[in-house]
């Protein structure tokens, strides 16, 4: 309760009991109960930054950024990899620990985890044949 809302519950009871409407002993015998109920909406996001392009230890593999992975849902999330469709054909994306390899069909699914959480986990890609030629290029992450 805010404090005018608190003093003016009190200058009600205080004008009550004054008048003689109330007494004394009523108002502290009497009680009241609250239930109160919070709905927290599910809420998931991914967050990038870029890192700079770089090599890594692996052939081809650069590092393209972190994401930082945020997730309030009980049953957990996935990471959607939004690309332009007929591009990235062969192209391996590492996100952590994870690796999947594009077939060229627009959307990829990567684990993100089985419950809520808040994790960065670096983004790296193994570049194909037709390079990385895609226009669109978004991760997003999915409640479960």
């Amino acid at each position: 309760m805010t404090q005018k809302s608190v003093g003016a519950m009190a200058m009600f009871v205080t004008a009550v009991t004054a008048s003689g409407a109330v007494s004394s002993s009523a108002v502290a015998n009497d009680s009241t109960a609250f239930k109160l109920r919070a709905v927290v909406p599910v809420s998931c996001e991914v967050q990038f930054t870029p890192t700079g392009s770089g090599s890594s230890a692996a052939a081809d593999v650069v590092r393209l950024g972190e994401l930082k992975e945020t997730c309030n849902s009980p049953d957990g999330y996935m990471l959607e990899v939004r690309y332009t469709p007929n591009t990235l054909r062969g192209v391996t994306l590492y996100v952590g620990n994870d690796r999947i390899v594009l077939d060229g069909s627009g959307r990829a699914y990567i684990p993100g985890s089985a419950g809520p959480t808040i994790q960065t986990r670096r983004l790296s890609a193994q570049i194909g044949d037709q390079g990385f030629d895609t226009r669109e290029f978004q991760v997003a992450a999915i409640a479960n």
